[in-house]
């Protein structure tokens, strides 16, 4: 795993090294998890494209996309920047939205998005078996939930550890403290807001998607079985394997 700073924004990491159980490794620029590319400066996006981004995945709503836009734009890219897709992790039905909002936990929210949001995941994972050439970077707003429900679902899939998925998961508590301070700072003569950033404490327990990990392997037998059932084929989860794993030196 390896910390990336991208100029504008705060919570950038190739996952690029974390271990397999069976041996093995994650490829080097392979798979980039990030917070929103909105802030991102013109040297950011540059060092961005120079880092072999080929697919940029944003897991926000287009509602929020619209309201903050990506550094990027859907359709065909100019020579040299990333594909972008707009692919939202949220079930749109109602009910299901106030049920998630209101869980009592965010191991809960995770574990009710998976369960209730397959076609979606469906689709996220299908775009990054059919990735362009380059690494795949996903990112929704913080970078933390809604991202570390994906990334913990691929690092699952092809094997890694347990720990490892807990650890990266976990890293993006230190790496949002800055942007929750200046956040907190800018909001210092508002007590309204103030109180309203109570609720964005940037909060990324081990523990938490160690739960989402354990309910996926009870529910569904495994996180492949899980995709298998959302629609994801063989073929689609083989290509992701070769796509992110180095496999370990005979």
């Amino acid at each position: 795993m390896i910390h990336l700073a991208w100029d504008g924004c705060y919570n950038v990491r190739d996952l690029s090294g974390l271990p397999l159980a069976a041996g093995g490794r994650i490829r080097s620029a392979a798979l980039i998890r990030s917070d929103i590319l909105s802030r991102l400066s013109a040297t950011g996006r540059q060092a961005l494209i120079d880092y072999g981004v080929g697919t940029v995945i944003d897991l926000r709503t287009p509602a929020q996309v619209a309201e903050e836009p990506s550094a990027f734009a859907p359709g065909h890219p100019q020579p040299g920047q990333p594909h972008y897709h707009i692919l939202s992790l949220e079930n749109r039905n109602v009910s299901v939205l106030n049920r998630i909002d209101n869980a009592p936990s965010q191991a809960e929210k995770y574990c009710l998005t998976v369960d209730y949001c397959q076609p979606e995941v469906a689709e996220i994972v299908r775009a990054v078996a059919e990735a362009q050439t380059g690494g795949v970077l996903i990112h929704c707003h913080a970078g933390k939930d809604r991202t570390g429900i994906v990334i913990a679902l691929l690092l699952g899939l092809v094997g890694v550890t347990e720990e490892a998925i807990a650890a990266d998961y976990a890293a993006s508590e230190e790496r949002l403290w800055p942007l929750f301070r200046q956040m907190e700072a800018a909001a210092a003569d508002d007590p309204a807001q103030l109180t309203a950033l109570q609720h964005k404490i940037p909060t990324a327990l081990p523990q938490t998607i160690q739960t989402l990990l354990t309910h996926l392997r009870i529910r569904y037998d495994s996180i492949r079985g899980y995709l298998l059932a959302a629609g994801v084929t063989e073929d689609e989860l083989a290509r992701i394997e070769h796509r992110l794993v180095e496999k370990a030196d005979r």
